[in-house]
């Protein structure tokens, strides 16, 4: 969660209490840059928690973004998307071969081997990683990683993506104030 301190409110509405709306401009400016700051940051900060391509995740997810407004200075991003399948993150081998599969999802975890897994191209679904369910040759499932929504839930990256967004809000709040003083954004 972004704040916005008391310090920072009394100092705009001192600066700027005279002009007749203008600290709600000023607060929604910093809101929605800050928010476009997490949304363009976010990609970075999953690629550098997790095995996977930025290119991976902007395809994979769905990103909605909710502006301030003058009249309603609440602004939210939301993540979502469906679960990603395994083969999109570091995965040996990465052709249909007869080996043990080795997986890694997280950068900082090693990778993790899965004795019944095996990298096969079942058709419809691509290459991709699949586990048998029984004995029976036509019962193999393909496996998922998490989706884009679960990983912007990482502790790491929502604490990353909270500070570059509070530090957006701290810089801006005093360049939003001259912007207005100038005559620019009023």
């Amino acid at each position: 969660m972004i704040e916005i301190t008391a310090e920072q409110t009394e100092r705009v509405n001192a600066v700027l209490g005279g002009l007749q709306n203008a600290p709600n401009k000023v607060f929604h400016n910093v809101i929605n840059r800050a928010l476009s700051t997490v949304r363009s940051q976010s990609g970075k900060l999953v690629a550098a928690t997790y095995q996977i391509k930025q290119s991976e995740i902007k395809r994979n997810s769905n990103m909605r973004l909710k502006r301030a407004t003058t009249g309603d200075l609440a602004g939210q991003i939301e993540f979502a998307g469906t679960v990603i399948p395994l083969m999109k993150f570091k995965v040996s081998p990465k052709e249909p071969r007869r080996k043990t599969v080795s997986v890694s999802v997280l950068r900082e975890s090693g990778g993790k081997r899965l004795e019944s897994a095996y990298v096969a191209d079942l058709g419809r679904y691509g290459v991709g990683v699949f586990e048998r369910l029984t004995s029976r040759r036509a019962t193999s499932q393909q496996l998922f990683g998490p989706s884009v929504a679960h990983m912007m839930e990482n502790e790491n990256v929502l604490e990353q993506m909270e500070g570059s967004a509070q530090e957006t809000v701290d810089k801006r709040i005093e360049h939003e104030i001259s912007r207005i003083l100038n005559g620019y954004g009023g």
